[in-house]
């Protein structure tokens, strides 16, 4: 069973970047074709970084997932959950999806079980690219509310 605890929703603040952090370090590390370009502190200070400039969700006490979403792009930047299958993802996404009339991502080209979710949350296959900011090739999805 799972507990209340794991659903309680709010804004990050920088005090959360080290758990958001790890639970994108522990992807990382279990991720065979994502290469290592940044550690848990490297992580951090970008999590910390982005958290004033952009819409961040934290779920769980303590933390089992985050998005963040880039007003100026209309872009969610990041979706981690270190609990599949729960409906973590689909909590943090819909409460994005809630203030937004269309939003897009990119997401890793391998991650076939990302592409699934997108899709089943509505997402459409917009774009891919050969190279994202980690060299991997990324498709873009996007999602256009009613």
């Amino acid at each position: 069973m799972i507990h209340d605890e794991i659903y309680t929703l709010r804004r990050a603040t920088i005090d959360d970047a080290s758990a958001c952090a790890l639970i994108v370090d522990d992807w990382i590390e279990k991720t065979v074709e994502m290469p290592r370009l940044f550690d848990k502190h490297k992580l951090t200070e970008m999590i910390r970084n982005a958290i004033p400039l952009r819409e961040v969700w934290v779920i769980g006490q303590p933390i089992n997932g985050y998005i963040s979403y880039n007003p100026d792009l209309l872009q969610i930047s990041a979706l981690y959950v270190n609990k599949k299958g729960e409906g973590i993802g689909k909590i943090l996404l819909d409460r994005i999806k809630s203030d937004h009339k269309y939003l897009h991502l990119w997401s890793h080209e391998f991650n076939n079980l990302a592409h699934k979710f997108y899709k089943r949350e509505g997402f459409k296959f917009k774009n891919r690219k050969d190279r994202g900011s980690d060299g991997i090739p990324e498709l873009q999805f996007e999602w256009i509310g009613k």
